[in-house]
């Protein structure tokens, strides 16, 4: 988010600007491949030109923890690998930090509860998730899909079970869960509407690049690697979500297309604050 709402809220995903072979200028923390849902937890993204990474799902978000220039060197090496389930806490840190304080349960103990929600949502169906750490530090994560692919943490089902029962505790948690879902209906029908899944084995369910991870070329290796899985497993066609709270021009500039829309503008039932809703796909070959 992906992920990624000021409304009921993919990936998701600064100021310097990267070549377009080095997607390494990513706005602050951000979801790329899926987008949160708007009206739960939503972001701005500063003006970026096409080859910086946007949100999503997976924005700029708000501000991180900085981390001080001596102890992140160009020098250093970013390392890639598969994620293990004691990750989990870290991702779902990282993505409240990016979108937290944007949800009507922010600042109280509901808003890690939904973000562990969204992560945990988006983690059901992954098949391959990949982890950019350095120095031990978490940096960003892809968490992509390949139809008829083992699940890569069939336990996620069961987890997610678990806090939305925590969720529904409360009545803001409830509340929240509530808009939440009706979300993550939103983005189903859509796809049905286009039947994208009939077309397309591969999806970026969530793409999320820490602030911290600026200047290492993380976003563009994270991606460049989603894409080689999606090539392995001969996925022709992909997709992913995202909104108009993301510099959606990323996709553009990547070379896929936005394939379903739907505008705030027409559906006031939505709310006021509901943002634009996309889904793009694209071939791996052609999006590197």
């Amino acid at each position: 988010m992906v992920a990624h709402d000021n409304t009921v809220m993919n990936a998701t995903i600064t100021n310097a600007t990267p070549s377009a072979d080095d997607e390494s200028a990513l706005p602050e923390s951000t979801p790329i491949g899926t987008d949160p849902q708007r009206g739960v937890m939503s972001d701005v993204v500063p003006d970026v030109t096409p080859e910086e990474v946007p949100c999503t799902t997976i924005a700029s978000t708000p501000a991180t923890a900085t981390v001080p220039a001596e102890e992140m060197k160009p020098s250093q090496s970013v390392t890639y690998r598969p994620m293990r389930w004691n990750d989990l806490d870290d991702i779902v840190r990282e993505f409240d930090r990016t979108w937290g304080q944007c949800s009507a349960a922010a600042g109280t103990p509901v808003s890690m509860q939904i973000s562990r929600h969204f992560v945990l949502h988006y983690l059901e169906p992954t098949t391959r998730a990949i982890i950019a750490e350095l120095d031990g530090r978490f940096m960003g994560v892809t968490l992509s899909r390949v139809a008829g692919e083992p699940l890569a943490f069939p336990q996620a089902k069961q987890e997610l079970a678990a806090i939305n029962g925590e969720l529904n505790r409360s009545t803001l948690g409830t509340k929240t869960l509530s808009e939440t879902e009706q979300w993550h209906e939103m983005e189903l029908r859509m796809e049905r509407e286009i039947d994208i899944n009939d077309v397309a084995r591969g999806e970026i369910e969530l793409f999320l690049v820490a602030k911290s991870a600026c200047g290492h070329g993380v976003g563009g290796s994270l991606w460049r690697q989603a894409m080689d899985y999606f090539a392995n497993c001969q996925v022709a066609r992909f997709y992913l979500h995202t909104d108009s709270s993301c510099d959606v021009s990323f996709y553009d500039h990547k070379g896929l297309n936005c394939i379903a829309a739907r505008y705030a503008a027409d559906h006031p039932e939505d709310g006021a604050d509901m943002d634009d809703i996309f889904i793009y796909a694209g071939t791996p070959e052609n999006t590197r």
